[in-house]
């Protein structure tokens, strides 16, 4: 399709934010908002058509739910390539929104916690947010094609988040613990400027927010769901740049949870 570096940012906004609802959705509105992400997924070319091109070989995803949901010790298992890979959950979730009324009672299931939005975080964290990624690398890939914000890199690795833009580079700072207390603090001022902002775009800082704050509250937090945070969090300072005070907050609070991503 023809596209313009404008079209593609908007896709990518767009995109991020309807991935961040499903993320945090409710277990009893799971199907509500898994309907608009397959639609807003459907219903834009560039991504459907990276989708397709994971569609190489036969998968039944049916019969792969019902073995993974009904048999004991069976796992998802997608793939081989990530092209593939992106096809195969994206062909579960669709099968979930067809014909699945209770995909919560399904989640219990296969991860056995005691809470239903506990078994809903679960698969989120390791089926949804997989081809979230997926096609986030993809339309980065198509951006840095077009020669779109070729001079800004992310990077999160090694307990740090690099953010260089025109040859600037601002190093993250690798700190040995975090304060409740900080995090609050910044948390608060993040939240009293984002009347700045369009509601879309603050419903993502917070989404993001409270997936990294929540996290970062267990007693042995995952590096890998603050990494998958921090990546739906960092494009919003681009966002927040007319707004210095909410940009340089949110830049605090990747710094603050960036040690714990390894």
């Amino acid at each position: 399709m023809d596209l313009n570096k404008k079209e593609l940012k908007k896709i990518m906004h767009s995109f991020n934010s309807i991935s961040s609802r499903m993320m945090r959705v409710n277990f009893d509105e799971y199907i509500i908002v898994l309907k608009k992400f397959i639609d807003y997924i459907d219903n834009n070319p560039i991504i459907i058509e990276y989708i397709k091109q994971g569609n190489v070989n036969e998968y039944d995803a049916a019969a792969d739910w019902e073995l993974v949901v009904n048999k004991g010790g069976y796992v998802f298992d997608f793939g081989p390539s990530v092209e593939e890979e992106s096809f195969q959950i994206y062909s579960i979730l669709k099968h979930i929104e067809k014909n699945i009324k209770g995909p919560a009672y399904a989640f219990h299931n296969i991860y056995r916690k005691s809470k239903w939005q506990d078994n809903v975080k679960e698969f989120n964290d390791r089926v949804l947010l997989v081809l979230i990624n997926n096609i986030n690398d993809y339309l980065t890939g198509v951006g840095i094609d077009m020669g779109l914000d070729e001079n800004v890199v992310w990077n999160v690795s090694g307990g740090q988040v690099n953010y260089a833009r025109d040859n600037a580079t601002i190093n993250a700072e690798q700190n040995i613990g975090v304060s409740t207390d900080e995090l609050g603090r910044i948390i608060d001022d993040i939240v009293s400027n984002l009347s700045e902002v369009g509601k879309d775009d603050a419903e993502t800082i917070m989404d993001s927010i409270e997936m990294i704050r929540d996290e970062m509250m267990k007693p042995e937090p995952k590096g890998k769901i603050i990494s998958n945070g921090i990546k739906l969090l960092a494009p919003m300072i681009s966002i927040a740049n007319g707004i210095p005070t909410l940009a340089i907050n949110i830049q605090k609070f990747i710094d603050l949870v960036a040690p714990y991503v390894h």
